[in-house]
């Protein structure tokens, strides 16, 4: 017995001593969505029909792979240099923390774990093959790294002051470029409400409540049952308001979105999402969400991905951002990207040709300045936690 329970401990002891002389093999060559189109890497952005035009973002997952956001890179859409070259001065970056084998279908199970495998192969710290709120932190740590290696070019925001002073130093292809750490799903709290307040602590300010399947705290828009919030999920939103945690409703069910409305009367945004009435999935919002949001002073940010456009083209998302400013008005829609995980309809060099698509269609100046960039940096002005605020 005493020989079988040394084995038992010289196993795991076996295994993290092997996984640490592992070398990485950088999956995201291996899954680069602009391999198809690769020129993109290495054009020169058009310049803006619009003078100084900020341009905010609320959804990268660029923290997924095995580089640094602040450093060039040919892979992918997102690193700090290709930003700022088009005036991205506000960019929300997810931590994606778990992503089963199913993600395309609109009723998925919690089977699978995609995201462990690329911490094997990436050689993420040892410690985030087993834990979902390990990977958080750690995708938390790569950020922090990087504005520090940027000597200033790249700054996380932790309060609505960082962001009002970080504002003021925008320059137009200069920068900075503002950061904002959110979470896509609330897998990292492994299901412990009280681990917000970690989360929190580690620079995260807006979370989800589910991703692709329903969770204990919430049902998912693709889910199964695609039910409300739970009892867990309403002590979630509640300890989130409490210690100024943005509530991020993409990837929620409808029920859950009704029901998080009516537990707190503080704004939400969808990071990235589509309109159903243009591209029925069942990931999308129907207008009677849009109108709620919008109602609350939220923003709905209008992914660049197949799954929100039902189509891979600049006109598709054109599609999508005219129904909500007809609906609701350009007051409360905005860009959600999908930077750096999935094929998109555009690329961020093409970031100036989306500008001058809206104004084609009749968008005035005031609303594409609105949906480019100066509602969401508005959002996270109203609703980031002041600095010194954090209630518990």
């Amino acid at each position: 017995m005493k020989k079988i329970m040394l084995a038992l401990i010289a196993i795991p002891i076996f295994l993290g001593a092997m996984y640490s002389f592992l070398p990485p093999i950088n999956v995201e060559k291996f899954v680069d969505p602009t391999a198809a189109t690769d020129d993109s890497a290495n054009t020169i952005a058009a310049p803006y029909s619009l003078r100084d035009l900020l341009v905010a973002d609320m959804h990268a997952d660029t923290l997924l792979w095995n580089r640094s956001i602040a450093e060039p890179s040919e892979l992918g859409h997102a690193d700090l240099h290709r930003l700022v070259d088009v005036n991205v001065g506000l960019q929300v970056f997810m931590s994606v923390v778990e992503a089963p084998n199913d993600v395309d279908s609109d009723s998925i199970k919690q089977e699978g774990d995609q995201i462990r495998a690329v911490a094997l192969l990436d050689k993420w710290p040892y410690q985030t093959l087993g834990s979902y709120k390990q990977r958080a932190l750690y995708h938390a740590s790569k950020l922090f790294k990087a504005a520090e290696s940027s000597n200033g070019k790249l700054r996380v925001l932790l309060s609505k002051e960082d962001l009002a002073t970080g504002m003021q130093n925008w320059q137009v292809k200069e920068g900075p470029l503002l950061s904002i750490l959110g979470m896509e799903g609330a897998h990292a709290t492994e299901f412990n409400v009280e681990n917000v307040e970690a989360l929190f602590d580690a620079g995260f300010r807006s979370m989800g409540l589910a991703h692709y399947s329903d969770t204990e705290f919430a049902g998912s828009s693709s889910g199964i049952e695609k039910h409300g919030l739970t009892n867990k999920g309403k002590a979630l939103i509640k300890k989130m308001t409490a210690i100024g945690m943005i509530v991020d409703v993409a990837h929620l069910s409808n029920q859950g979105i009704e029901d998080v409305l009516d537990m707190t009367e503080k704004p939400v945004y969808s990071s990235h999402t589509g309109v159903y009435a243009t591209c029925s999935k069942a990931r999308n919002l129907p207008d009677s969400m849009i109108k709620k949001i919008a109602q609350r002073e939220g923003v709905i940010g209008i992914g660049f991905f197949e799954g929100a456009i039902c189509g891979n083209a600049l006109e598709d998302i054109v599609r999508a951002i005219k129904h909500v400013r007809d609906l609701v008005g350009s007051e409360y829609v905005g860009l959600g990207s999908g930077w750096d995980v999935a094929s998109l309809a555009i690329t961020p060099t093409e970031l100036p040709d989306l500008a001058q698509a809206l104004l084609d269609q009749g968008f005035s100046e005031k609303e594409v300045r609105d949906v480019m960039g100066r509602n969401i940096t508005r959002f996270f002005l109203e609703n980031l936690p002041s600095k010194e605020y954090k209630s518990i």
